[in-house]
């Protein structure tokens, strides 16, 4: 494809919002189409309608995932990155398949085409997510040894050991979350551990990069230039950091956690963009070729048992002898929910793996006397919640936000390079109906969705996770999962994550050339 072909293809779906969907339109759409599968037409009817919809709406997500890895909120230039050049390829071929080599599904024989796209995406789902993973790990070795094609000059050791001997120390960490009001007054918590007051005298307007009209013009759309933060000022009231409400956790440079943070939405977002791209083709493809919908009434216990299981099993595989045990308390055992069932096995599991991990290690001198762990379940009016506690020594509180970095990993950067799946294994791995029954071929650690990513999960539907751990003792992990069936998909649209991304790296070139 040229380069005037692929920018004219990004254009047409820059400019769109996705549509947010809800458990319940998951839920009723796929039973209504098991319904009529064994219909006189084969559920073309039912299914004509749906296909339309997805042949709307697929490409609009896709398009953004695009062109979000193209214009890179994060302050490293992760097009340097080969695995993000081949995710960003993929998915531009994924695009152009969809909206340029498959027709409107408007009959039979242009619905059964449309049907074989979807499982040629979905085949490729295995693939994405492996280079995704790849990339973060490829990416956090560049940093680590400040690579620098990769890492901006403003963020190497040099210019950090610069800014704090000019800046004497002081917090001008810079939240990404909000841009307030700053021609008024703001209370702040100073670094003295006082609260004091802002003069909007000393903010300064963020003034329009010469380029940056220019960087939008492509896609159809010019954000507005957010106000910005004075460097050396203070941390916004507004902010939610853990490690910026906290003096104790406050670091001399402030920029790195800026970038860190900037980085660490990025990647949130581009995790729900995939999640919610795999979980459309994927349900479909489920109902028409294996008879079930992916989003279902589920018994949470029933998931967890099996999570727990297959999660002791890894760990005694990979230590050679009997792991801990881990006690399932349910006061109320028999409830239900409306849920994707793999979505919860993949977090309860990677929770309760993490926990057999710390309490292995912990103890390593004491084998045939390991703490149990404790997985609790519980249900209200507005959550199904799990509680995973170990006693495995906890984690010290500064170290606590880095549990949530996309560029903290367990896996030897080495094994970045190793190759792609075969064929095979891309067609059928990681897939939603094959996940759990794959799942206890994983390694202990270094594979898997990993924290931040299975707290992406859990927030896709309304949920959370958070930790609460003591050092020296242990770590709770809480799973909150909502009961609502009308709690939507994540609403944070591609042009508000540019706008809200501060331009804290260097200068890129213009999305023209980046396009080229």
């Amino acid at each position: 494809m040229s380069t005037k072909a692929r920018n004219d293809l990004f254009r047409r779906f820059a400019s769109k919002e996705m549509t947010k969907l809800t458990l319940s339109q998951y839920y009723t759409a796929g039973r209504h189409l098991l319904k009529q599968r064994n219909s006189s037409d084969g559920g073309f009817s039912a299914f004509r309608l749906t296909a339309g919809f997805l042949h709307r709406e697929l490409p609009v997500r896709i398009g953004q995932t695009v062109i979000g890895l193209k214009e890179n909120p994060s302050p490293y230039d992760i097009r340097q990155v080969p695995q993000f050049k081949a995710l960003m390829d993929n998915y531009t071929d994924d695009l152009s398949l969809l909206a340029d080599r498959t027709p409107s599904p408007s009959t039979p024989a242009t619905t059964e085409q449309f049907v074989d796209t979807l499982r040629r995406l979905k085949s490729r789902s295995k693939a994405n997510m492996r280079l995704l993973a790849q990339g973060l790990r490829e990416l956090s070795w560049a940093i680590n040894s400040q690579d620098a094609r990769i890492v901006p000059s403003f963020l190497r050791p040099s210019t950090v050991r610069q800014r704090a001997q000019t800046c004497g120390g002081l917090h001008y960490y810079s939240s990404t979350l909000a841009y307030p009001d700053l021609s008024a007054p703001m209370a702040y918590l100073a670094p003295s551990g006082k609260m004091e007051m802002t003069d909007p005298a000393q903010w300064t307007q963020g003034s329009a990069q010469p380029d940056r009209e220019a960087k939008y013009q492509s896609f159809g759309a010019v954000p507005s230039v957010p106000q910005q933060w004075a460097p050396n000022k203070v941390c916004s009231e507004f902010c939610d950091e853990a490690s910026c409400r906290n003096p104790r956790l406050w670091i001399n440079d402030g920029t790195q956690q800026c970038a860190e943070n900037q980085t660490r939405r990025f990647f949130d977002w581009l995790y729900s963009m995939n999640l919610g791209t795999q979980l459309l083709i994927e349900d479909h493809v489920a109902i028409l070729d294996y008879g079930h919908n992916l989003v279902q009434i589920i018994q949470p216990l029933d998931i967890a048992t099996r999570a727990a299981h297959d999660a002791s099993l890894i760990c005694e595989r990979h230590y050679g002898f009997p792991a801990p045990v881990v006690k399932i308390i349910a006061p109320k055992s028999g409830i239900t929910t409306t849920y994707v069932p793999h979505h919860l096995y993949s977090m309860l599991f990677q929770l309760v793996k993490n926990a057999l991990r710390a309490t292995v290690e912990h103890h390593k001198n004491q084998r045939s006397a390991f703490p149990v762990i404790k997985l609790v379940m519980s249900s209200g009016d507005e959550d199904v919640s799990f509680k995973v506690s170990d006693e495995g020594g906890g984690i010290p509180l500064s170290q606590v936000d880095a549990i949530w970095s996309y560029l903290e990993t367990t896996k030897d950067p080495a094994d970045a390079s190793e190759p792609l799946p075969s064929t095979i294994e891309k067609r059928n791995a990681l897939s939603s109906i094959t996940f759990m029954q794959r799942a206890i071929d994983l390694p202990l650690f270094g594979e898997g969705d990993g924290l931040p990513m299975v707290r992406q999960i859990a927030r896709y539907f309304g949920g959370d996770l958070d930790l609460v751990s003591m050092e020296g003792v242990g770590t709770d992990a809480y799973l909150h999962l909502s009961r609502s069936r009308n709690a939507t998909e994540p609403g944070l649209n591609l042009h508000t994550l540019l706008e809200s991304s501060m331009p804290v790296s260097e200068p890129r070139p213009s999305s023209a050339s980046t396009l080229a």
